[in-house]
């Protein structure tokens, strides 16, 4: 008889006991993302009754959730699994060198123009906001960082995408394995989203006019690094009442400066 705790058994993983002070409210989103996990998708009304809360709670736990990341709600207001639930993690010695060589660069831009900077990478048609930084002053952006949202509404992730060539760009989109994965575009779609990336590509910069957020519009040019090529972008975010500034001859050039200085950055000494 095979001894159960023999090679084939695998590593033996006892169950954890349940920590002497539970907290409610993160254990009650833990339940959800395991139903979410498991179930493929969810109602309010069940997931109240799993937890054996009222809906409005139910609601507001899931409403975080989705403003995480880790689910998203269809046009019949079922909550599905969100981008969030399966993403490979950050190449975190990269991040780190970047970061080590760039950070006091990010810094003075944010004290220098007074907004929201966000580090954003792509994974595959997904953004990924790595770092943020926020100024020190009222009504600024709030911080991205940990968010994960579709690559083709980001400005970070536009930026990105429309460095790819054709075929890589149509592999993402219009492929059985877009299919799939429930990010294949229509034709019309594709050929639209391919124009849009053709001027981002021509004028070295990508916009998000509130595709993500209602009332928060961004700019974002790719970054460059010699040693890996082009796999970050970084992206300045506006309240929607300033979103003129984005376009305005000084700012882009205050963007082009700081995007060149993270470049020389990153290029080992």
């Amino acid at each position: 008889m095979q001894n159960p705790s023999g090679p084939l058994s695998g590593p033996r993983r006892e169950l954890a006991p349940e920590p002497k002070y539970v907290l409610g409210s993160v254990d009650g989103a833990l339940q959800l993302l395991q139903l979410l996990r498991d179930e493929g998708s969810l109602r309010v009304m069940t997931a109240a009754e799993h937890l054996g809360v009222s809906r409005s709670t139910a609601h507001r736990l899931l409403g975080m959730l989705v403003y995480r990341g880790f689910a998203v709600q269809d046009e019949d207001r079922v909550y599905q699994p969100g981008p969030g639930m399966n993403v490979p993690p950050v190449r975190t010695g990269a991040i780190r060198e970047f970061k080590n060589r760039t950070e006091q660069l990010f810094l003075d831009f944010v004290a220098e123009t007074g907004e929201t900077v966000s580090l954003v990478a792509r994974f595959g048609t997904t953004s990924r906001f790595i770092e943020t930084y926020v100024p020190q002053r009222s009504f600024a952006v709030t911080s991205r960082r940990g968010q994960i949202l579709p690559a083709m509404l980001t400005s970070g992730g536009k930026a990105l995408l429309s460095l790819l060539p054709d075929a890589a760009l149509a592999q993402l989109y219009r492929s059985d394995a877009a299919a799939l994965a429930g990010t294949r575009l229509s034709d019309a779609e594709f050929r639209a989203f391919a124009a849009e990336l053709s001027r981002v590509r021509h004028q070295g910069y990508a916009l998000n006019r509130e595709a993500t957020e209602s009332g928060i519009w961004a700019l974002s040019m790719p970054l460059h690094s010699p040693e890996r090529g082009t796999w970050l972008a970084f992206a300045v975010a506006v309240p929607a009442e300033k979103s003129e500034m984005l376009s305005e001859g000084s700012f882009l050039e205050r963007c082009r400066d700081f995007k060149r200085r993270v470049d020389r950055a990153t290029i080992s000494g």
